[in-house]
């Protein structure tokens, strides 16, 4: 029977081996599980993102309902109690005046801001911010509102809102979370706004 030497230089060839197949193995693995773990992040986010904009679209839906419903008192600048998505606001919504903020024409404007959260585990916020403008039919002049971005951020139209004398001028913003009204400071809130105007 032969027997076979073996070299020193021969030992632990097999180890060697070993251990490269398990650190490729790894790095492949590795690779794998990171961009799984971005896919699923990319995926939540595109979740989020959309529950936030169907959260923006039908606020707008129920705001541009409650513009017309409430025509008379919106532009008068009396309260409203507006009810969206079968919540009701818990008390009337006050609007601010903005006759400071004038600087042409003859008129009254007015801002109304309110919020519901909603969704069948309330897990959605919508808030509405509706600016309505009366310019006055005698008026020789448009009525214009100064620091439209103060009251709507990213408004496109410049800073101020012209409304023709015997318009009635509304611009609505309207944001969406993924998250309640309480918790859109938190981590992870998406926001989404969609902007009217008429």
């Amino acid at each position: 029977m032969e027997t076979r030497k073996y070299n020193k230089r021969d030992s632990g060839f097999a180890l060697l081996m070993a251990l490269l197949v398990v650190g490729v193995l790894i790095t492949v693995g590795l690779s794998v599980l990171e961009l799984t773990i971005k896919q699923v992040q990319l995926a939540t986010t595109a979740r989020d993102s959309e529950i936030a904009f169907h959260a923006a679209n039908a606020g707008m839906e129920c705001s541009r309902y409650w513009r017309r419903a409430s025509a008379t008192e919106m532009e008068t600048g009396a309260n409203i109690t507006p009810s969206c998505f079968g919540i009701s606001s818990l008390s009337p919504i006050v609007p601010t005046s903005l006759s400071g903020n004038i600087s042409a024409g003859t008129g009254e404007a007015y801002l109304y801001n309110y919020s519901f959260t909603w969704g069948t585990d309330l897990d959605r916020c919508t808030e509405v911010t509706t600016l309505v403008a009366s310019s006055s039919v005698s008026g020789a002049t448009d009525l214009v509102i100064n620091n439209m971005t103060t009251y709507f951020p990213g408004y496109t139209d410049g800073t101020t809102k012209e409304c023709e004398p015997g318009a009635r001028c509304t611009v609505m913003a309207v944001r969406g979370y993924n998250r309640p009204c309480s918790g859109i400071t938190n981590y992870g809130t998406v926001q989404r706004e969609v902007l009217l105007q008429f």
